[in-house]
C-alpha cells in the first residue's frame, strides 16, 4: 500500500510541477506592477516562442519563422498577388510597449511593435500589361518596418472539475504592417527585368493601395495564432496556479 502512496504522492507533486510551462512564471493577482510582472514574463519567453516549445510538453505554434499558408492581396492598379507557403522572419523578437491590465474582467490590452520583419514566400500574380493579362509565379521576398499590433485579451473564468481555470475568448487584434523597406518580386514573366523592375517599384511605391489587404489577412492568422498559444499555456492550470494571491 505504501508504494501505491508513494506513485499518487510523485503523480500530484508532478501535475503541480506541470500546472505551467516551465519557461512561464505566474504573477500575483494583488502585485501593484502587475503589468511590468507580466512584460517580464512575456520578455523571458520569448526564445520559447521562437521555437514553439514551451518545455515540460507544452508546444504551441512557433514565431520564428510564423507560417501563413496562404494570402491574397486582392487587387489594385491592375495587379494581384497572392502569396503561398509564406515563412516570416523576425516577429518573435517583438516589444511589448504598453500593457493594461484590469484583474476583475480580466482585461489585458496590449500594444506590440515588431522589428523589422521579412517575408520569404512563393507567389502567384495576375498583371494588366497594356489590356494584356499576364500571370507569373516566383519568389517573393519583403522586409516591413514600423509594424505594430493592438491587442484587446479577454479572458473568463469557468469552472472545470471543481476548479476555477481561465479561457480566452479569440483575440480582435489589429495588425499594421508598418511601411516595406525592401521589396523583390522575381522571375516575372519569365524573368523579363524591364517587367520586374515595373512591378516593384509599383508595389513598392504605392504599398498602401496595392498591399490594403494585407492588414487584414494578418489579422486572421495571427488572432489564430495568439488565441491558440493563449489557451494553451493555461491548459492545466487553475486560475491560482496562474495568478496566485
Amino acid at each position: 500500500m505504501r508504494f501505491y502512496q508513494i506513485l499518487l504522492i510523485f503523480h500530484v507533486i508532478k501535475v503541480t510541477f506541470e500546472a505551467l510551462p516551465p519557461s512561464i512564471t505566474s504573477c500575483r493577482r494583488n502585485n501593484p506592477n502587475i503589468s511590468q510582472c507580466i512584460v517580464n514574463v512575456m520578455e523571458k519567453m520569448q526564445p520559447a516562442l521562437a521555437t514553439g516549445d514551451l518545455g515540460g510538453g507544452y508546444t504551441v505554434p512557433k514565431l520564428e519563422p510564423l507560417f501563413i499558408k496562404y494570402m491574397d492581396f486582392g487587387e489594385s492598379g491592375g495587379v494581384r498577388i497572392q502569396l503561398h507557403d509564406a515563412n516570416i522572419y523576425g516577429c518573435s523578437k517583438f516589444k511589448l510597449d504598453k500593457l493594461r491590465v484590469n484583474m476583475k474582467d480580466l482585461k489585458f490590452d496590449a500594444l506590440v511593435s515588431l522589428p523589422p520583419f521579412q517575408v520569404i514566400s512563393k507567389y502567384q500574380m495576375e498583371f494588366n500589361f497594356f489590356g494584356t493579362r499576364l500571370k507569373s509565379t516566383g519568389d517573393y521576398f519583403a522586409e516591413h518596418a514600423g509594424a505594430k499590433i493592438i491587442m484587446p485579451i479577454r479572458g473568463h473564468r469557468t469552472v472545470k472539475n471543481g476548479v476555477e481555470v481561465v479561457k480566452f475568448d479569440k483575440i480582435a487584434l489589429k495588425f499594421d504592417r508598418g511601411k516595406i523597406t525592401q521589396l523583390k518580386i522575381s522571375n516575372l514573366f519569365g524573368g523579363n527585368k524591364s517587367i520586374e523592375e515595373i512591378i516593384n517599384a509599383l508595389v513598392l511605391n504605392n504599398q498602401d493601395f496595392a498591399l490594403q489587404n494585407v492588414n487584414p489577412q494578418m489579422e486572421i492568422r495571427l488572432s489564430e495564432i495568439f488565441t491558440e498559444i493563449a489557451n494553451k499555456v493555461v491548459a492545466n492550470a487553475s486560475f491560482d496556479d496562474i495568478f496566485p494571491l
